[in-house]
């Protein structure tokens, strides 16, 4: 169920970019890669703080044996991608309060969107191997 919100979060991201809100593009796309963070941590039963940047709890993912090598193998690099977003979410959620137009987030749009479908399909992955 949580890694669906995950997928829920991302479509947001997806018709965002469609619609060219530039600001939800980044804004969903941090959701959609926390979300899927934080359900691979509760599948693996690892507890996590309440806050949008889970990277240090889910580079705790190494040492267990149940991850697959695929992501085991990207877990620093799923973390960067979290912080990266998150650090770019703050100023997409709260830049209004600045004056910042939703026209600053155009260049980096593509480039958070890209880094949410990727951790998503690897993420994924691990949840598709659970169906079966």
């Amino acid at each position: 169920m949580a890694f669906l919100r995950s997928q829920r979060w991302l479509q947001g991201a997806e018709r965002a970019f469609e619609d060219e809100r530039w600001d939800d593009v980044i804004y969903c796309s941090q959701m959609a890669v926390e979300q899927a963070m934080k359900a691979l941590l509760i599948r693996e039963g690892l507890i996590f703080k309440r806050v949008h940047d889970v990277s240090d709890e889910f580079i705790l993912l190494r040492h267990k044996k149940s991850t697959p090598e695929s992501l085991w193998s990207n877990v620093e690099k799923l973390a960067d991608t979290l912080v990266y977003l998150t650090d770019q979410r703050a100023l997409a959620g709260y830049g209004f309060e600045e004056g910042v137009e939703v026209s600053f987030f155009k260049d980096s749009a593509p480039l958070a969107l890209e880094k949410a479908k990727w951790a998503l399909r690897l993420i994924g992955l691990v949840f598709d191997k659970s169906k079966s």
